[in-house]
């Protein structure tokens, strides 16, 4: 029952993802630093934390855990190709980790 409640959970994020997560938003939007990368991804976590808290409370039961999931599923990666700083979208990644298996058990 716990497995299917994260599923459901997880499903919700992934549908409602692009509308909750806002990095989304700004995956192609180049940054000249990666603290400016930073800052902005930390910007939106702040914004939408007690959002998805409230969206999906059967995988997030505080504002620290959908903290921590955000701060790993986006993270300000330099690209090779025009030396600039993007947010990067691991979602499915962190998803599937270990970690968050763990923490949601």
């Amino acid at each position: 029952m716990a497995r299917f409640l994260i599923s459901l959970g997880l499903g919700a994020l992934a549908v409602a993802g692009p509308v909750a997560a806002h990095h989304v938003e700004y995956l192609d939007v180049p940054f000249d630093s990666r603290g400016e990368c930073e800052a902005f991804s930390a910007q939106l976590r702040n914004d939408d934390r007690a959002y998805l808290e409230q969206l999906n409370p059967q995988v997030f039961q505080t504002a620290g855990d959908v903290n921590s999931f955000l701060s790993r599923a986006f993270t300000c990666e330099l690209s090779d190709v025009d030396g600039e700083w993007y947010i990067t979208d691991h979602r499915l990644d962190v998803i599937n980790s270990e970690w968050f298996q763990h923490r949601n058990q």
